[in-house]
């Protein structure tokens, strides 16, 4: 059997057009050749969520219209956390099959030769020198996308649930703009040896900033979902009686998937996204690793992983549209699928086509 590409999508970014035009044009051009067409471009703006997700719908459905088998993936490799969940949430709305792909990056930001200057910068408040680390300038809004608002009790207080990463300036300000009545703090620990230095990196750049709040502290992988879900679901049923619950994804991709995961069995509970004032390129993520695909069902019974003769041939510029098959268990499972896998870059929703 062969599969070949039946549409393409690909999210455009509207704000730093010049900072993004680069791997625009670059992807815009592999999922052209891809499918042997242009993409249906999806322009989308943090500034203007409302708006913009709208646009991310619109597509999907018109898109998903014009496959013969509905079934889509999800490349999140290049996406912010609103726009991924966005996108997946959107998806399955429309009622396609779901599978996620994720690709590692070569190298991460910040650096490990950074941390001290970052670490001395953020400590002593010169937050013009620990910009020059971060991924992103401080915090410009805090963003509540209508379908994952939740249902709070009236009179409730609030817990919010954070999965921190690297960028405490936009946290601080999340924190002091909702105003939580407890907290709950996840980092993560990444399953690289060579990269445990981040979560104790995260914890130190985090320490100061919670001492005024109830809250507890915990970690979790950054790249098992299940894993993530399976602590999520122990600490609500801790507190979900007493407190409504808000999650804010913060870290790694597959975190956010986990979230929004969460908030499929439990759409009481809040998602909150925020927006930087500006993002830094030049200290975004570079190159690439593995490559990992997980899937998940209309039903959001999560499922196993696709056989790794047909992972092989996914494209990692854009999605492509398979199959997903329920587990007995309900497990969801993510696994590396090779290196026939394209560029990192914003996500694209792509369609599959079976064929003899």
């Amino acid at each position: 059997m062969k599969e070949r590409v039946e549409r393409t999508a690909l999210l455009k970014y509207t704000s730093q057009p010049q900072d993004n035009k680069s791997s625009f044009v670059t992807i815009r051009g592999f999922l052209r050749e891809v499918a042997g067409q242009d993409p249906a471009i999806i322009e989308v703006d943090a500034g203007q969520p409302l708006p913009s997700y709208e646009h991310i719908k619109d597509a999907i459905r018109a898109v998903g219209g014009e496959i013969t088998i509905p079934r889509v993936t999800v490349d999140i490799s290049g996406m912010t956390h609103m726009w991924a969940l966005g996108v997946v949430n959107a998806c399955i709305e429309s009622g396609l099959e779901v599978q996620i792909v994720y690709t590692e990056a070569a190298e991460y930001f910040p650096l490990r030769r950074h941390a001290d200057g970052l670490l001395k910068a953020w400590k002593g408040k010169d937050y013009d020198k620990a910009e020059m680390y971060l991924q992103s300038a401080a915090l410009m809004a805090v963003h509540v996308l209508p379908d994952f608002a939740g249902n709070f009790r009236p009179g409730r207080p609030t817990c919010l649930i954070v999965f921190a990463g690297y960028e405490p300036n936009r946290i601080e300000g999340l924190i002091d703009s909702y105003a939580p009545g407890a907290l709950v703090v996840l980092y993560g620990k990444s399953p690289r040896r060579e990269h445990l230095w981040r979560m104790r990196l995260s914890q130190k750049l985090h320490e100061e900033m919670f001492i005024s709040w109830p809250h507890r502290e915990d970690v979790c992988s950054t790249l098992k979902p299940d894993e993530s879900v399976a602590k999520l679901e122990e600490i609500f049923s801790v507190i979900g009686a007493e407190y409504d619950v808000a999650v804010s994804p913060h870290c790694s991709k597959m975190q956010g998937i986990a979230a929004y995961m969460f908030w499929r069995r439990h759409p009481e509970i809040q998602l909150l996204f925020t927006s930087p004032a500006k993002f830094n390129p030049k200290q975004y993520s570079v190159g690439e690793r593995e490559t990992y695909i997980y899937e998940l069902s209309r039903s959001l019974a999560l499922c196993h992983v696709m056989p790794f003769r047909q992972a092989c041939k996914i494209v990692g510029g854009g999605g492509a549209m398979t199959g997903a098959e329920k587990s007995a268990s309900g497990a969801g499972h993510t696994r590396p699928v090779g290196a026939d896998v394209g560029p990192r870059g914003p996500l694209g929703a792509v369609g599959r086509k079976v064929q003899p």
